[in-house]
């Protein structure tokens, strides 16, 4: 994980201080694979107007595996930021897969659009900014975003939370 890590971001911080990071591999970057997903329902195809099915079939996997309150509804957050992204940026639909693995509720998103960022998300938007709060605020409300992105496949991210 830390050797994909490096090849992925251009520098790092070393006793207080930031230099270039000789591991960084400009594109294409390269990630693990992700695992296989493993939904046991059908999963869910959406487009514009769809984001409502997206919540059900969010909320309904949850609510099956005891995730409720707040907790959910930032996961409901997040969920539908991504899917709206999915609309916007990711060729207007997407495909969502939900399924628990190891006490971890996992969504996951795919669709044809391509992110040129690795790093997408990860820097906090300053207050001039215009646009690119929606995956900052994504990984603040999940224990994990995984996101693989590359013009040829798609994109696909994946969020992770804990279940109680």
């Amino acid at each position: 994980v830390l050797d994909s890590a490096r090849r992925c971001h251009p520098y790092h911080l070393t006793e207080g201080a930031h230099g270039d990071n000789l591991a960084f591999a400009d594109e294409p970057f390269t990630f693990d694979e992700l695992s296989s997903p493993c939904d046991p329902d059908q999963p869910l195809i959406y487009g514009a107007g769809d984001l409502g099915r997206v919540r059900a079939k969010v909320t309904a996997c949850a609510t099956r595996h005891g995730l409720a309150g707040p907790r959910l509804q930032e996961l409901l957050v997040a969920t539908t930021e991504v899917a709206a992204n999915s609309v916007r940026h990711g060729g207007g639909s997407g495909t969502l897969r939900t399924w628990v693995s190891d006490d971890t509720l996992i969504c996951q998103f795919d669709d044809t659009g391509y992110i040129h960022d690795p790093l997408v998300g990860r820097s906090r938007p300053t207050p001039q900014q215009i646009g690119g709060r929606g995956l900052w605020l994504v990984h603040q409300l999940c224990d994990l975003v995984q996101i693989r992105s590359t013009a040829e496949h798609g994109t696909t991210i994946r969020l992770s939370t804990a279940l109680p």
